[in-house]
C-alpha cells in the first residue's frame, strides 16, 4: 500500500543526505529563538504574578467577609444550639 502525502510544506522527499544550507529556512522566524523564549518567560512569570495578586485579593475579601460582626454572631449561635 503506497501512501501519498499531500500536505507537504517543502519540496524536500528525504532528508537523508541532504545539505540544509541549500534548503534554507524550514520554518518562520529562523533566528529569533532567543527573543521568542524571553518573550515566553516574562510572560510566563508574569502570568503567575498577576495570578498571585488576583487570588491575594480574593482571600483577603473572604476573610474580611468571615470576620464581620454578623457573620460571627450567625456562626456562634449555630454552635451554641
Amino acid at each position: 500500500m503506497e501512501f501519498l502525502m499531500v500536505a507537504s510544506t517543502t519540496t524536500v522527499d528525504s532528508w537523508t543526505g541532504l545539505d540544509l544550507l541549500s534548503v534554507g529556512p524550514i520554518y518562520p522566524f529562523v533566528g529569533s529563538e532567543a527573543l521568542l523564549w524571553i518573550v515566553g518567560l516574562v510572560f510566563w512569570i508574569g502570568f503567575h504574578i498577576l495570578g498571585a495578586r488576583i487570588e491575594k485579593r480574593e482571600l483577603e475579601a473572604d476573610a474580611e467577609a468571615a470576620r464581620r460582626p454578623e457573620r460571627l454572631n450567625r456562626v456562634f449561635t449555630k454552635e451554641a444550639e
